[in-house]
């Protein structure tokens, strides 16, 4: 399932399109453990690594994913 371009001129933020997308994904069970890297996820978007990085950002704060430091982000099991 391909990702969808982020517009500039829509009505939420580019990270917000970002994590509503990644959500999206999740959901469809695209990823089921761990994601792309945050540097192949903005070349895949076509935006800037720090639109990735708060969209992460969102995602966790929702609770779908969990980072670890050194070794990857992955999609929060889910009870």
């Amino acid at each position: 399932m391909p990702a969808r371009p982020v517009d500039p001129l829509g009505d939420d933020y580019a990270y917000v399109q970002v994590a509503d997308d990644l959500e999206r994904r999740i959901g469809a069970g695209e990823f089921a453990e761990k994601l792309p890297s945050e540097r192949a996820l903005a070349e895949e978007y076509g935006c800037a690594y720090t639109t990735i990085r708060q969209g992460m950002k969102l995602l966790r704060e929702r609770g779908l994913i969990v980072t670890r430091q050194g070794r990857g982000t992955y999609v929060r099991k889910q009870r």
